[in-house]
């Protein structure tokens, strides 16, 4: 396979290029979605007014005419969906690293951050045609870009299900692609990070966002039975450039799934693939193009209050340990589960619980692999975690608090997975989170 580079312009320039286009998009975004809700206010205001008498409906219609609509630029789009999220979240995180009989505290973070803060739209051109696009001024590693894409749904006697083009998750790792904004935990496990997060030579990169084409669909003759698969970079987290080393290889992606509900109980179980001739398995520590194979069997179920969820994760990575000479074969596993006690008019409280375990075979993790914004100085073979924590349901998912607590370990080395040394990790993190 060839190496991919980059060719015509100066990396400064391009990165200022794609600064000012950036600010240029999330500017019209904002506008656009600020203007859309002052007019929808202007409307509301003014039909409660005439439901009160204070004016006649011909009086409201005269005022609504000279008011400001904003209406789609092209007559094709029958309706536009604005789209936000925001989460703010708290964290203090401590490591301690323990090595040949002498221990090191590395440096605490202890700080407030503004976590997601998801702005888009989702426009319909009818005929089962849309567009969505969603922006995240928190991630400015990727574009500030969280999805865009352009989908198309089909319903036919012999075919139903949507084709989407674009950028989006493939459907691997269960709580991966399971949102955000309904995660048990305030963040995602260490075996899920370790499997999604982008590849720095350690971390696989095999799930996460990927650019490409996806179908999910359905069988009608079997109810609850879907299926999907995609076709996209190997790379992830990367919408609008080429990676450096990245190689010209595809990956393709397949899943099939069976949910059913009986009264208060539903289940759904499924198995996701994913596999690609030619990853950088080397990641951001080189470059080394190799086959990477990936299966991921989960369920999840739900009953009377209580959810869990449950899934194991594998991939066989060609020449992905021993400075990149030799197979790897990564597992983990991960279990959650939640219980919700209604407390009337105050929502719903839920004690929350996960257990994660990884073992990368000789291919390392550092503690900042799996515990997000952890500091970590050395690398180690296989890991665990627990966390435990308590989530408010205000309005639901529109208006939720979250507060837990995580412990984590990690043991052995790349290179000797029974060599005596071991990093732990305690993060402590609240956040509170807005949908609408």
């Amino acid at each position: 396979m060839r190496r991919l580079k980059s060719y015509g312009c100066d990396c400064k320039d391009k990165k200022s290029m794609n600064t000012k286009l950036t600010n240029t998009i999330l500017s019209a975004v904002l506008f656009l979605g600020a203007a859309a809700a002052v007019n929808a206010q202007d409307k509301t205001t003014l039909d409660l007014l005439v439901s009160k008498g204070v004016i006649t409906r011909a009086e409201a219609d005269k005022i609504g005419k000279s008011s400001v609509a904003i209406t789609p630029k092209e007559k094709t789009t029958k309706s536009i969906k604005l789209i936000g999220r925001v989460q703010t979240q708290y964290e203090n995180i401590n490591v301690d690293e323990y090595s040949a009989g002498t221990s090191k505290s590395l440096a605490a973070k202890n700080d407030f951050i503004m976590r997601r803060m998801f702005l888009g739209m989702d426009a319909s051109l009818g005929s089962g045609w849309s567009a969505l696009v969603i922006a995240d001024l928190a991630r400015s590693s990727d574009g500030y870009l969280e999805y865009a894409y352009i989908t198309k749904k089909l319903d036919y006697e012999f075919i139903k299900g949507a084709a989407d083009f674009g950028y989006k998750k493939i459907t691997f790792a269960y709580e991966e692609y399971m949102s955000a904004s309904k995660l048990l935990t305030v963040e995602r496990s260490l075996a899920t990070r370790y499997f999604s997060e982008g590849n720095n030579g350690r971390r696989l990169g095999l799930a996460g966002r990927h650019t490409g084409v996806y179908w999910n669909g359905k069988v009608d003759c079997i109810d609850g039975l879907g299926y999907g698969v995609s076709i996209t970079n190997s790379y992830n987290n990367n919408p609008t450039s080429i990676p450096e080393g990245a190689d010209n290889a595809l990956m393709y992606a397949a899943n099939v799934s069976y949910s059913t509900k009986i009264d208060n109980f539903s289940i759904k179980a499924g198995v996701n693939f994913a596999y690609t001739n030619g990853m950088n398995v080397a990641g951001t520590a080189g470059t080394s193009h190799q086959a990477v194979y990936g299966v991921n069997p989960y369920v999840a179920l739900s009953a009377f209050g209580l959810d869990i969820w449950s899934d194991f994760l594998l991939a066989q990575v060609e020449n992905g340990k021993n400075g990149y000479t030799q197979d790897a074969m990564p597992m983990g596993v991960n279990i959650a589960a939640e219980y919700k006690f209604d407390i009337g008019e105050f929502g719903k409280l839920a004690p929350a619980v996960r257990y994660s375990w990884i073992d990368t075979d000789g291919r390392g993790i550092k503690m900042s692999d799996g515990v997000r914004n952890a500091n970590a100085s050395t690398t180690y073979n296989a890991g665990q975690s627990v966390y435990v924590g308590l989530n408010w349901y205000i309005m639901g998912n529109d208006l939720k608090f979250q507060i837990g607590y995580e412990w984590a370990q990690l043991n052995g080395s790349a290179n000797n997975r029974h060599l005596a040394q071991h990093s732990d990790a305690n993060a402590v993190r609240a956040q509170m989170q807005v949908l609408f």
